[in-house]
């Protein structure tokens, strides 16, 4: 009887040991941050991601980030079409993605690491593609208990055919090759108006002029394919980029004419797209879903830039500041030259 007990408290001892060493993976929430990033954390460790956006079939750009977890942290990613693999022996289609691993590095902040994926499209489909990844190996278990699953970084990327370029050929020749990675960033669509209004981030220059587009695809579910993309309307225009809050990072105003009461992706045109870079992006998309009494039947659609400036230069405020002052100097020492003279 009491190596019964005794063996019944070693159990309860190992348990109790087994529930303080293996962590219990709290919930991951995805957060889009104010400069463009994804952000997947789940209160411990986190990941954060930089803009991917559209891209052009043969495009090669890179997919970095940092992160807190450990140096030499193994993540698989994959970068698919979910609609573009073959459903016969014989395959004749080209490639509905890639996938593989990445060694997380060293980086020069301590505590925060980084890692960049390559992402070479040269023979992909033209399709819609999404972004997911998982934790495979880590010298710290917590770290590939929290991202054991797959997880989703992008669910709208698109890669259009090389026909595309010429929807971007006026930004190539209005805007030199800067070398600049220009990215747009969603963060709310407003359905209570006439017009739906899509609002967000972005590090193009205040006053930039945006255009925009509706792809709904004519083939989907698991049979079909979208590749290559068609049905896409547009472009509309209306949309601009005005002052934000922080520095570097400016807001976007578009008001969308939708007349789609289920939904539909919608595509922002990057107006200073010129692929000087690897990671230059023709465009960013994002899926609209209005509810059932929202729906946009408004054909006139303009946008309401709020006030975010002063009324005067910043230059000129500060040069009739100093004028007043200079002014008010002058009339205090006649006022006691008058005085003394008395």
């Amino acid at each position: 009887m009491r190596l019964l007990k005794r063996f019944n408290l070693l159990i309860a001892a190992v348990l109790t040991l087994a529930l303080l060493i293996v962590p219990v993976s709290a919930e991951l929430k995805t957060t889009q941050t104010d400069d463009g990033k994804t952000l997947i954390s789940n209160g411990t460790y986190w990941i954060s991601w930089d803009p991917i956006g559209d891209h052009i079939v043969g495009d090669q750009f890179f997919i970095n980030g940092t992160t807190n977890l450990s140096a030499e942290t193994d993540m698989y990613y994959s970068f698919l079409a979910p609609s573009g693999g073959c459903r016969t022996k014989i395959c004749t289609r080209k490639s509905p993605g890639t996938d593989g691993d990445v060694i997380i590095k060293p980086g020069t902040t301590p505590s925060i690491n980084t890692f960049s994926i390559s992402i070479n499209t040269t023979d992909f489909q033209s399709n819609w593609y999404v972004f997911l990844f998982q934790v495979v190996s880590s010298d710290n278990p917590a770290e590939v208990v929290a991202f054991h699953q797959e997880s989703l970084v992008d669910t709208t990327l698109l890669l259009f055919s090389e026909d595309w370029l010429s929807i971007t050929q006026q930004s190539r020749m209005t805007h030199p090759d800067t070398g600049i990675f220009y990215w747009m960033s969603f963060s709310n669509v407003n359905y209570s108006g006439p017009c739906y209004q899509l609002s967000g981030t972005t590090n193009l220059p205040v006053g930039e002029t945006l255009s925009y587009s509706f792809f709904s695809p004519v083939e989907f579910g698991a049979g079909n394919n979208v590749d290559p993309i068609r049905n896409v309307q547009g472009p509309y225009y209306g949309g601009i980029v005005i002052p934000g809050e922080k520095l570097g990072i400016n807001q976007f105003i578009i008001p969308i004419n939708s007349y789609s009461p289920n939904g539909t992706t919608v595509i922002v045109w990057n107006p200073r797209y010129n692929n000087s870079v690897h990671s230059d992006t023709i465009s960013s998309s994002t899926d609209i879903h209005p509810t059932p009494n929202a729906r946009n039947v408004s054909t006139n659609c303009s946008v309401t830039i709020p006030v975010t400036t002063p009324s005067l230069p910043l230059s000129l405020m500060g040069t009739c500041g100093a004028l007043f002052v200079f002014l008010c100097i002058c009339l205090l020492t006649q006022r006691k030259e008058k005085q003394q003279s008395k």
